[in-house]
């Protein structure tokens, strides 16, 4: 609580803008999780674990898809795994992919910006393990 605390001054203050660096990438969810202010986000050995809230069921409607119940997800991701980029472009578009590693540290950083964008101070933040 206290560095959800902390992090809403640094966010909401008048002299300063503050943008947090290093969010996890859970792949087998399709979600991000904030390092510095989820509340469940921990490592367990080498994996990342996090409960998140997120669809469980959609339906459709005409052409769009709705999300009709939630509930909260158990997930979890190698600290070292690979994922899937564009190694070539042709007009715009991507034509070719290339598996590259994909290495998420539990140390990020908070960075606390002026008004103008310029970095005033790094705060470091070590993901916890898990209990």
């Amino acid at each position: 609580m206290k560095k959800l605390i902390v992090a809403a001054a640094l966010l909401s203050s008048s002299a300063f803008a503050g943008s947090i660096v290093g969010h996890i990438h859970f792949q087998s969810a399709s979600t991000w999780e904030n390092a510095y202010t989820s509340k469940s986000l921990c490592l367990d050995g080498s994996t990342y674990r996090a409960t998140v809230n997120k669809c469980l069921r959609y339906e459709r409607n005409g052409g769009e898809r709705t999300c009709v119940r939630r509930g909260k997800v158990a997930i979890s991701q190698p600290m070292e795994s690979t994922r899937q980029r564009c190694a070539r472009f042709e007009e715009d578009e991507c034509v070719e992919y290339e598996r590259v590693p994909l290495k998420q540290s539990p140390k990020r950083i908070l960075e606390i910006k002026d008004r103008d964008g310029s970095i005033k101070k790094l705060k470091k933040h070590v993901i916890p393990n898990c209990r």
